[in-house]
């Protein structure tokens, strides 16, 4: 009886903790133009550049943002987390490893999900790729191994 109680008191104050998180949540709204992009990596400012929509996107997630891509294939690779891509501009790929030769280019509004901890490639075959990311997890990046 004892313990029976004791979890429904962890259920009700988790719920009552969850409940004031989202309580604490304001609407917004924020115009294509004023959403600011800044580099990955901030050695390499020419390179890829994100801009986070929730969540911290080096914590431990779930984090939503968006990503440029200039042209040009990634290594291949993989992420802790599994993730939700959807192409907004430009045209890129997306492959298993190995699937490189049967991947198609995947124009604005194409999506794809890719399971954590499998190795995959992208590439953008545009000028430059605008991708909204959406990871079940932190943000990372796993060289595959040779």
């Amino acid at each position: 009886m004892k313990t029976t109680i004791s979890f429904l008191t962890v259920c009700v104050l988790v719920t009552g903790v969850h409940i004031a998180a989202q309580q604490g949540r304001q609407a917004h709204v924020t115009d294509a133009k004023a959403v600011k992009f800044v580099p990955l990596a901030p050695s390499n400012p020419g390179g890829i550049q994100v801009s986070p929509v929730s969540g911290d996107l080096m914590g431990k997630g779930p984090v939503v943002f968006f990503m440029k891509l200039p042209k040009g294939p990634a290594p291949l690779h993989s992420h802790s987390a599994g993730y939700h891509a959807t192409v907004i501009r430009g045209e890129a790929k997306h492959w298993p490893a190995g699937g490189e030769k049967a991947a198609q280019v995947l124009g604005p509004g194409s999506h794809w999900y890719q399971p954590g901890k499998q190795n995959h490639g992208d590439e953008c075959v545009a000028a430059e790729c605008l991708l909204l990311l959406q990871m079940e997890g932190g943000f990372d990046f796993i060289p595959a191994q040779k």
